[in-house]
């Protein structure tokens, strides 16, 4: 294929030092040069100083501006009675009705009219069923007609209602683990919300006197409408809570709740958990036992938990928890309290749970007072419930998120002056090119003071609480660069690049005020002073510390031991990964098969040769590096998969290449077990703004540059992970796959660097940085995805899930796409992209072959991997997402289905680099043939001749080391790795 178009945005860099003061006077020169060239583009287009999110056409105001707005104009919050709709009789078309419900379908969209009796402000609530199978809560977008009113209504989110199984679960090591979970199936009344946990009372909408249409479109899962409800503020439950009660609390009743017993909760992820700690109940220092309700799970905003409550007299009572709360350092996670569904005193809005690194007792306060609160419960069961909130930081997040965009905008102001670059030899006063730059930076400075002293005004404390530091990071850093004017230009990308960077800290600050974690041991509701929770004397603590001491040295859950008749299977993976896999083995596969398995943990992959050598080896591995099997294969180590009946069942579950790191010859050592995908990254706001596309071809991605560098961005390419560190295959082979290129010939002895479509690819990858001038050194894509300075990029699965789960700030503003390609000459683009990840293995010395056998494909079916999916993420939270490499399981996985769309389509793009002998010498050849390009600026054919050199030699050396070379003759063919004749043979067709 031929290179890309020329569009050249910025010199190439020399590859020879010149003389010192030639090259001071030409940086003089240009400086000159780039400095008039600015002011005369201000002067004569009178460029407006804007962030670049501000340049868009379509700007949605915040919930906040939005209704500050409608106020302002005159409007009212509606006062008056509710009214209710059924959906049946507002529906504008009857084909979606189906039970007496209104069918909104995943990703589909519907319209209803409703009647107000007046313009004004409105609250509107859902009644609706939740139908969807997948654990993630329903999104919807919302518009009142036509208009999107604010950003909130791009992600409403409608949860449903999950209960835990009441029958405690033990595993074969008699340890209690969490109960199934299963969603109630029951109508929920639920208000607009926000996702963010900002506000504590729902949104509100503008409605116009007379009809108004709604529609509302899917973004993620179905729901089934029942009825529409518009209500006043005196309708709404938070708005109308009672003063707080200054009652005398009578009587001597008190009932304590374990935690752990959740009766219903608004999350499929929060859990019980297990902890060998004396001062929870209950406690055993052999076995683990539930006996708290896990913070790492009770922790994001709106998280709620509910309890049954059952108190024999009515009456007042104080209520008091057992808990820890390590998530806020000096600083209190804020839960509003509800009892049978509303709030029965103002106190129980933002009520506190202070910072504890241990568990300790803390009971409800009047907030003015604070003395301890009273409330009142019916005889009989009552519905206590707690949810976590974010409102009284509300101001101190969103002024947060607000610095962030405008010294993001400063930091593009400077940069498009300067350049991207920060020359330490120039000395330029910005003062004389963009005036007030010291007098904002201390505006901002003094700006995160003020947020610190609202922080300060939250806690017992007189300093920045450590939950907040960054406020005070960045304050400091601000108030330096103001005081010293002169430096600035020297400093600038202190603002708005990098992890140190101002915006860096005030982003960490956002991402870590989203975790609120709680745990609870015991819930005590009494009418005594003191709540009567459990506590361990001093003795009996001593002795529960020496039992578990010498505990620790007898045979622990999941060592490696090989002394038993099971079957060995040893995973690679943490203990929560374990429990589950092993539940579900004990319940389902040994009670189909009669096979009885024991997994262990895996102490370290790289010691299974070792394991190996010593007839120490299980029979299967699971979890196993991709590129380890060939190593392990081609000593021996490993049992032929293609041997055993069903292999090309199972094989037809994957993308094809991934067999192709595990082949020798036409034998596969290995099944994919996950894989690691790549996709293009790219924020959405960012590039709506510049009216930019997203691009399908790498020549298009190329076209986007010089829109990009004008405004002092770029794009990002793997091979920019860690400067000038080693570059793997997964980031070097692409673009010379989409050429026509290869690594390898038919024949081992010749590689493949020798071709011209292979040296064409890699020309194409080193001018992304020679000519292009896309960054070389990233050390965090992530990090500059979040702050905008690279809005586009290709990445992978590890990316994909830190944007998801630790970008808050930027949801709903970014999205995945297709990876660019090359087109050929066809006109189909070609989109290679590595996927290999981790494996399975069965070892050659196995005495149960068929019995290993029997279990891998279990564990490896569509229905397995997804269940093990659900149940990782509904056990341990929404980041416990898994990576499955069968495409059938993965496109029934609890992840946003636009994305698997596109994962599900790039999957069949993905291709591997065989392993071979002599193999990590091409891998690194390739890379340091890249470094050499791009950083040394040597001649890429001449580096490329060195290379093949070095390769040939290592790879003669490592067939003779094997015995396939003997004084320089083949004794034994070495076979290259045919995956495309062994499907054939297989019965799986190309198509397949």
């Amino acid at each position: 294929m031929s290179s890309f178009t020329k569009v050249s945005v910025s010199e190439q860099p020399h590859s020879k030092r010149g003389d010192d003061s030639m090259i001071k006077t030409l940086s003089a020169i240009r400086t000159t040069i780039v400095l008039s060239i600015f002011l005369l583009t201000m002067t004569v287009l009178s460029l407006p100083s804007v962030s670049v999110a501000a340049q868009s056409t379509t700007i949605l105001h915040s919930y906040d501006a939005f209704i500050q707005d409608r106020l302002s104009n005159g409007l009212e919050i509606y006062k008056q009675d509710a009214m209710s709709f059924q959906v049946t009789e507002i529906a504008v078309s009857q084909q979606n009705i189906k039970n007496d419900a209104l069918i909104l379908e995943n990703l589909q969209q519907i319209e209803f009219e409703i009647e107000a009796p007046a313009s004004g402000l409105y609250y509107m609530a859902l009644t609706y069923q939740d139908v969807t199978e997948s654990i993630l809560p329903v999104s919807v977008e919302m518009t009142v007609n036509g208009e999107m009113q604010y950003q909130e209504m791009q992600n409403l989110e409608f949860k449903s209602l999950w209960q835990r199984e009441k029958e405690v679960q033990r595993d074969r090591y008699n340890n209690e683990i969490s109960p199934d979970i299963h969603k109630v199936n029951q109508a929920v009344t639920s208000y607009l919300t926000a996702r963010n946990g900002y506000h504590n009372e729902p949104l509100l909408i503008s409605l116009q006197a007379g009809t108004n249409k709604i529609e509302l479109t899917s973004t993620e899962g179905t729901l089934n409408l029942l009825i529409i409800h518009l209500l006043g503020q005196d309708e709404v439950p938070v708005l109308n809570a009672e003063s707080d009660p200054t009652v005398e609390v009578e009587g001597d009743v008190s009932v304590t709740i374990q935690a752990e017993q959740v009766y219903m909760q608004n999350s499929s992820s929060i859990r019980p958990g297990t902890a060998f700690n004396d001062s929870l109940t209950p406690y055993n220092n052999e076995h683990r036992v539930l006996n708290f309700l896990d913070g790492a799970s009770f922790r994001y905003a709106n998280d709620q938990i509910i309890y049954q409550v059952e108190v024999p007299t009515a009456g007042y009572y104080f209520v008091s928890l057992h808990y820890q709360q390590d998530a806020r350092v000096d600083f209190p996670v804020f839960v509003n309290v509800s009892l049978n569904g509303q709030i029965p005193s103002e106190s129980l809005i933002n009520q506190a749970l202070p910072y504890s690194a241990s568990y300790q007792d803390v009971t409800f306060i009047n907030q003015s007072t604070q003395s301890d609160l009273p409330i009142y419960f019916e005889e009989g069961i009552n519905e206590l419930s707690f949810q976590i909130t974010l409102n009284p930081v509300k101001n101190v997040l969103e002024r947060t998120e607000s610095l962030i965009k405008d010294i993001q905008a400063l930091s593009l102001q400077i940069e498009n002056l300067l350049g991207g670059s920060v020359d330490t030899n120039r000395d330029i006063d910005l003062e004389d090119y963009i005036s007030g730059i010291p007098e904002q930076l201390l505006v901002w400075a003094d700006e995160l003071a003020l947020l610190q002293d609202e922080v300060i005004a939250l806690t017992k404390i007189e300093s920045t609480p450590g939950a907040f530091q960054q406020l005070k990071l960045a304050e400091t850093q601000l108030r330096d660069l103001g005081e010293t004017p002169r430096k600035i230009g020297n400093r600038w990308n202190e603002l708005a690049k990098g992890g140190a960077s101002v915006t860096a800290h005030l982003a960490t600050l956002l991402q870590e005020a989203t975790d609120n974690g709680v745990s609870i041991d015991e819930i005590v509701i009494h009418q005594t002073e003191k709540p009567a929770i459990s506590q361990v004397g001093f003795i009996e603590g001593i002795s529960n510390s020496f039992q578990r001491f010498f505990q620790s040295f007898s045979s622990q859950d999941y060592d490696v031991a090989n002394d038993s008749d099971n079957l060995q299977v040893w995973v690679n993976r943490p203990r929560q990964y374990i429990e589950i896999m092993q539940q579900m083995i004990d319940q389902n596969f040994t009670v189909e098969t009669g096979i009885q398995v024991d997994l262990s943990i895996m102490p370290d992959q790289n010691k299974l040769i070792l394991a190996n050598s010593s007839g120490n080896e299980p029979d299967v591995a699971l979890g196993v590096g991709y590129a380890l099997p060939f190593d392990l294969a081609i000593r021996g180590a490993l049992a032929d998969l293609t041997q055993f009946d069903g292999f090309e069942d199972v094989a037809t579950n994957y993308s094809k290449n991934l067999l192709i790191p595990a082949a020798i010859g036409e034998s596969v050592y290995a099944m994919p077990e996950t894989m690691n995908f790549y996709v293009l990254f790219y924020r959405k706001d960012i590039l709506d703004s510049l009216s930019l596309p997203i691009p399908d071809t790498m020549q298009e991605l190329v076209n986007l540059l010089p829109a990009l560098k004008q405004r002092g961005m770029s794009a990002f390419y793997p091979t920019a992970t860690l400067g000038t560190s080693f570059k793997i295959f997964p980031w070097t082979m692409p673009m010379i796959y989409q050429s026509g290129g290869d690594f390898y010939t038919d024949s081992i002895l010749e590689t493949g660097l020798a071709t011209d479509a292979t040296i064409e690819g890699m020309r194409d990858l080193t001018d992304l940085f020679t000519i292009y001038s896309l960054p070389v050194d990233v050390p965090s894509f992530y990090q500059q995805f979040r702050d905008g300075s690279i809005p586009i990029g290709i990445s992978d699965f590890g990316t994909y899930l830190m944007i998801l789960n630790a970008a808050p700030e930027i949801a709903n503003l970014w999205d995945i796409a297709l990876v660019p390609g090359v087109e050929n000459e066809e006109g189909e683009v070609q989109r290679w992209t590595s996927g290999g990840a981790e494996s399975s293995i069965m070892f050659s010395d196995s005495e149960r072959k068929d019995e290993a056998w029997e279990f891998m494909q279990w564990w490896l079916s569509a229905e397995v991997q997804t269940e093990f999916g659900v149940l990782l993420q509904t056990t341990y939270g929404r980041e416990y997402m898994w990576n499955t490499a069968n495409l059938e399981a993965f496109a029934e996985l609890p992840w946003s289905t636009s994305h698997k769309n596109v994962i599900l389509e790039q999957s069949q793009w993905i291709a591997e680099v065989p392993r071979t002998l002599g193999g990590y010498m091409v891998e690194r050849e390739v890379s340091r043939l890249y470094t050499s390009v791009v950083v040394d600026g040597e001649n890429l054919r001449k580096s490329n001749d060195l290379s093949i050199k070095r390769i040939n030699r290592e790879v003669l050396r490592k067939l003779e080391e094997f015995g396939y070379i003997v004084n320089g003759e083949w004794v034994m063919p070495y076979e290259m790795p045919n995956i495309e004749n062994l499907l054939v043979e297989e019965g799986m067709s190309n198509d397949d």
